[in-house]
């Protein structure tokens, strides 16, 4: 062969290989599979809950490759580290939508990074579609209809606080929250429905999600004495408020409600126990998206992941799982893995009519077969608004004093707020905490109430 035709040879290689790049990634066996792309919180103030989302993530796109994948090859996960981090998710984000030439990014884990990295998804094609992105303002962002998500707008979850709220008898509050959009739609939402059911705000602060050191944000929120301090955090950081505030006694006469960015079992441990040995926030409760509404579909997944992984799922693992569900239902249904053809699709997969189906190789089948599909997630119903929103309904969730995490009431968000069954959950007793002279009087009554009754 000539050196020209070795040139030529090798330049019509290149262009297959780059064109196979392109196109998709290739696995063992040589076949081209589509690329999806994930980009979690591993590490920093959210990896605890980014680790297992992202394993139900991986757990949906198992089962999607062991039911013949979609357009008839497997789907390949690409998977970046956000750190919590709005600089390493922009440059992950880079990343996988020039580098890997991913179509969709199943993401972020936080609202910050979320909003960091939506000009460089939305404004190169790709659909990010995210299972955890709570952020108030998402919903009126400039979009292109390229950004959706699987879990309900702190809009619907600052209602349901303010409203958890009352219902415990709280009239006067402070809210301690993220100097982020997830803190910060978040606050806006509870005070403008906690002010309207009759309460008054005392304190609104704000923190830095990069600090080390809440003293003085901590100070600013308990100082008023409220009867309730409303924090929005990561476990994290909020770990070390919840500590200082219990360590300035701020916890013997004020009560805390938690946003659903602290439920999470690793909590307890991070903030300590108390001086008899308890967790020091047993006892601590807040809202949370309910799993629970997703009924027997739920239960399936919950049974699926702890088969996979030999854990029980977490926060935000429903959501995550389903996020995945319908992106890969509707690249088999658009019949290619561009994100455009993916976002016509995904309401085609998600929102009614259609047959309902819970099962994702059971949805990939009657696809195939030219059916209409509404897949009912494991987080709830999936139906997205032209906003890219889904609704959602909230419940109580609470510490118990071992430190695992029980679900409680549905709170529901219109209506009459019926009184709470109990009185608020009382707050970790005091390190100094001893009996006072009022139990001593209790003891001495009784003790006389025994020696009256000898007589008589």
């Amino acid at each position: 062969m000539k050196p020209g035709a070795f040139v030529a040879t090798g330049i019509v290689i290149t262009s297959m290989l780059l064109a196979m790049t392109v196109a998709g990634a290739v696995d063992n066996s040589g076949k081209e599979t589509v690329k999806i792309g994930v980009l979690q919180a591993l590490t920093g103030d959210l990896g605890t809950y980014g680790g297992p989302m992202t394993d139900a993530i991986k757990l949906a796109i198992k089962e999607v490759n062991e039911s013949g994948g979609v357009l008839g090859t497997n789907i390949t996960l690409k998977i970046e580290d956000t750190q919590t981090s709005e600089v390493a998710a922009v440059d992950a984000a880079n990343k996988l939508v020039k580098v890997d030439k991913v179509p969709v990014i199943i993401g972020t884990t936080g609202s910050g990074p979320g909003k960091a990295i939506l000009e460089i998804t939305t404004g190169n094609g790709v659909l990010q579609i995210s299972s955890s992105n709570t952020g108030v303002e998402f919903t009126t962002m400039d979009k292109r209809d390229l950004y959706f998500r699987t879990c309900p707008s702190d809009a619907l979850q600052g209602r349901a606080m303010a409203r958890l709220a009352i219902r415990e008898g709280y009239r006067n509050a402070s809210t301690l929250v993220l100097n982020n959009p997830y803190g910060l739609g978040f606050e806006e939402v509870f005070r403008e429905e906690f002010e309207s059911l009759g309460g008054t705000i005392q304190e609104s602060v704000r923190y830095d999600p990069a600090g080390t050191i809440f003293d003085s944000e901590v100070d600013k929120a308990c100082q008023p004495k409220p009867d309730v301090v409303v924090l929005c955090a990561y476990p994290q950081t909020g770990s070390i408020i919840l500590k200082t505030a219990y360590e300035k006694g701020y916890m013997d006469d004020i009560d805390w409600l938690l946003s659903e960015g602290l439920r999470d079992e690793t909590l307890p441990d991070m903030v300590g126990k108390d001086t008899e040995g308890n967790y020091i926030v047993a006892g601590l409760k807040g809202t949370t998206p309910d799993p629970r509404t997703g009924g027997p579909a739920y239960e399936a997944f919950k049974q699926k992941y702890k088969a996979e992984y030999g854990k029980e799922v977490t926060t935000y693992c429903s959501n995550s799982y389903d996020a995945a569900a319908v992106v890969a239902l509707a690249i088999e249904k658009a019949g290619k893995a561009e994100g455009i053809a993916i976002r016509d699709a995904l309401r085609e997969v998600a929102n009614p009519p259609g047959v309902e189906v819970t099962d994702i190789g059971e949805a990939l089948r009657l696809i195939r077969n030219g059916t209409d599909i509404n897949y009912q997630g494991a987080s709830g119903e999936i139906d997205f608004d032209e906003n890219g929103d889904v609704l959602g309904k909230y419940c109580e969730w609470s510490f118990a004093s071992n430190g695992t995490i029980v679900l409680g009431e549905p709170i529901e968000l219109e209506g009459a707020i019926a009184p709470a069954t109990s009185s608020p959950t009382p707050t970790p007793t005091s390190p100094a905490a001893t009996p006072g002279f009022g139990w001593g009087l209790a003891i001495i009554g009784l003790i006389s109430l025994y020696i009256l009754r000898r007589r008589i």
